[in-house]
């Protein structure tokens, strides 16, 4: 567990009423350098472990709620233009980032090749990405199908 119940609490309340300043500085650095482990440990067991493995951890259900908190903003955000700023400075990287990932030809291929071999015969812009984004909207079973033809 990343964070204890001490610092979850100190996380979950919004003023940190209650908190000295001192202490809020030791949350403060505490919660940057076990958030960070914990993301190259992330990494470490994405690189590392077996599929089945990582298909218990690495799946939808265990990964939206990331997702989410990480890039669906509130639309209140037009009201505090620094905080949208800021906002954007550190997620438009972080979204250029994964659409380069996903706009990879090998990674396409491997994960979606029906849609790959179209795309690219089409051409034009993050056709990878293109690809990788059809495939996800058809079912496995389906796809399954398609390749025995």
């Amino acid at each position: 567990m990343m964070l204890g119940n001490a610092m979850r609490k100190y996380v979950l309340s919004e003023r940190k009423n209650g908190y000295s300043s001192q202490v809020q500085n030791v949350y403060n650095y505490r919660i940057k350098k076990y958030a960070v482990q914990a993301l190259k440990d992330l990494a470490l067991l994405a690189q590392r472990l077996p599929e089945d493995q990582q298909a218990e951890i690495f799946n939808r259900e265990n990964m939206y709620e990331l997702f989410r908190a990480l890039f669906k903003l509130d639309s209140k955000l037009w009201e505090d233009k620094e905080l949208l700023r800021k906002k954007r400075r550190r997620l438009l990287p972080l979204c250029y980032e994964i659409i380069m990932l996903l706009d990879d030809s090998t990674f396409a291929h491997l994960i979606a090749p029906l849609q790959w071999e179209v795309m690219t015969k089409e051409g034009g812009h993050l056709v990878y990405l293109k690809a990788v984004y059809y495939r996800s909207l058809i079912s496995p079973e389906e796809e399954e199908r398609k390749l025995r033809e």
